[in-house]
């Protein structure tokens, strides 16, 4: 058995990046955030707290975005929901062309529920500029008080994490 004891490891070259083989996680960002945002119009809306700057090491990583929000979706009337999108540098990705991904579907009075939500998705990195990635999101019915709230009161914590993998 062999022992490989070393205090740094530093790349040969002036990027000072070292490759990793493929399907290794090269970097990981994890983001917590408890801002109240109302989700109130059917046009994709920031989702306070959840953006960040990412740089990928590699132009050909992929990146592996992962969130957890908690909602809570009010309508004084039945039926309401909301679709949560992952967005970089400006644009959505892995985008649903429905905005009732998430959906509470009642038979008659309010529609009150706190849910949470999870996501994946993933994008090429193409390049090794930074970028801005965030969550944005949209409510199914503005109608009748419809909202969708991403950490309703600041009583919750949703996060969301990046993961750069080499390919």
């Amino acid at each position: 058995m062999s022992t490989l004891s070393v205090d740094t490891i530093q790349g040969k070259t002036t990027s000072g990046n070292i490759q990793m083989p493929s399907g290794y996680v090269v970097q990981t960002v994890f983001q917590k955030f408890t801002t109240n945002t109302s989700l109130s119009s059917t046009s994709d809306a920031d989702v306070g707290g959840s953006s960040l700057t990412f740089t990928p090491k590699f132009a050909s990583s992929l990146l592996l975005l992962s969130c957890s929000v908690s909602i809570n979706i009010y309508r004084s009337n039945i039926n309401n929901g909301c679709t949560i999108n992952f967005n970089v540098d400006g644009s959505n990705i892995d985008n649903t062309g429905a905005d009732y991904e998430l959906l509470d579907s009642v038979p008659s009075g309010n529609t009150n529920v706190y849910v949470r939500m999870n996501k994946e998705g993933s994008v090429n990195a193409t390049n090794t500029n930074a970028k801005t990635i965030k969550l944005t999101g949209r409510v199914y019915q503005t109608g009748s008080s419809g909202v969708a709230v991403v950490n309703s009161g600041s009583n919750f914590t949703s996060s969301i994490k990046i993961q750069e993998i080499a390919q």
